[in-house]
């Protein structure tokens, strides 16, 4: 989102005589009643421009000879302190980085002035995220030395960039926070992985690894979860999009050969379904919990773990009740139980 601010200053002065110089620094002076935001606070000034060496030209006094112009110690920096020297930030408020995308002054002859033209942006960021962008422009006519003009133009832009966007933060307030969606995708790139998929049933082919002798196993499976997450600031809003993609790894995954059965293939697509369930789990804990906005994808990645594990638990849970499928009457429950809830939650 783009507002743009326009300014014009117009001040026109009588001709002093001045000495030219290589180049000319513009100090920004502290002014104690600059405007001082409700809603956040200034942690650093980035300077986002290709040519940071200068802010532009200028011509000193009546000598006609153009001279590089710069903000005192560089734009960042000057600005930075112009805005710490100028009001006490409040580091209780939301933390923000202000972003310099546009800052050059150019000159021209109107008539028998000069004319300094001044274009101002400057971007406003939270968590490596750009909110908005502030674009001005102003100009100056006068007949000598134009340095304090522009001091004052760059200061006023400055201020203006400030109070609006203080008050489009207050306005966007009641929208903060992490908004989830979480979808399921049943397909990939990997040539490897079946992706789950309740009216396709594993087949015994697809266990194409070599079986583990020194198992008493008949069969492994080998499922996971697993997750991709992009996210976008709207406002002070974090719209978070979740992709969770439950798989079977062919390549890991075997079968004896005196384990070929219906009945083992049963026992292993119940171990699938497991999988895809847990998946549903953590679908419902994404979209219920309270993320921290400034520590959400720290927090996501958390309860992927955490559901992980409560996973590991429950397969080892029914392998042990089941006896890797020996006991039908047993494996029979599990069927119905965990089959009975994947229906339920109809995330598939």
């Amino acid at each position: 989102m783009i507002k743009r601010i326009f300014q014009t200053l117009i001040l026109i002065t009588f001709a002093l005589q001045l000495s030219a110089q290589d180049a000319r620094i513009i100090k920004l002076r502290p002014n104690k009643k600059l405007y001082k935001p409700h809603n956040y606070y200034i942690t650093a000034i980035i300077d986002d421009r290709d040519g940071k060496n200068n802010i532009g030209t200028m011509r000193a006094g009546l000598t006609n000879k153009t001279v590089s112009i710069n903000l005192d110690g560089g734009a960042a920096k000057a600005i930075e302190t112009f805005i710490n020297n100028s009001i006490e930030q409040n580091i209780q408020l939301d933390a923000l980085e202000m972003h310099i995308t546009q800052l050059q002054v150019s000159e021209k002859n109107v008539g028998t002035l000069q004319q300094a033209d001044l274009t101002y942006g400057v971007a406003f960021y939270q968590n490596g995220n750009k909110l908005i962008e502030y674009t001005g422009s102003g100009y100056i006519q006068t007949g000598f030395d134009a340095s304090a003009y522009i001091e004052k133009l760059i200061k006023n832009n400055i201020e203006r960039s400030l109070r609006d966007f203080d008050n489009w933060y207050t306005k966007t307030e009641g929208d903060a926070g992490v908004q989830s969606t979480v979808r399921f995708s049943q397909s990939g790139d990997d040539k490897d992985l079946i992706y789950y998929n309740k009216n396709k049933k594993l087949q015994l082919s697809d266990f194409e690894s070599e079986p583990d002798d020194m198992s008493k196993g008949a069969a492994a499976t080998y499922s996971g979860i697993s997750m991709k997450y992009s996210h976008e600031r709207k406002g002070r809003t974090i719209k978070l999009d979740v992709m969770l993609y439950v798989y079977f790894d062919k390549s890991k995954s075997w079968c004896k050969e005196a384990g070929k059965s219906a009945k083992t293939l049963n026992h292993e697509q119940l171990h699938f379904d497991i999988t895809a369930l847990n998946a549903c789990r953590l679908a419902e804990k994404i979209m219920s919990y309270n993320f921290n906005t400034e520590n959400y994808t720290s927090e996501l990645e958390a309860l992927l773990k955490e559901t992980d594990k409560e996973g590991a638990a429950l397969q080892n849970k029914y392998d042990k009740e089941t006896n890797h499928g020996i006991k039908q009457d047993i494996q029979k429950q599990w069927n119905d139980t965990i089959r009975d809830e994947l229906n339920t939650v109809n995330c598939y």
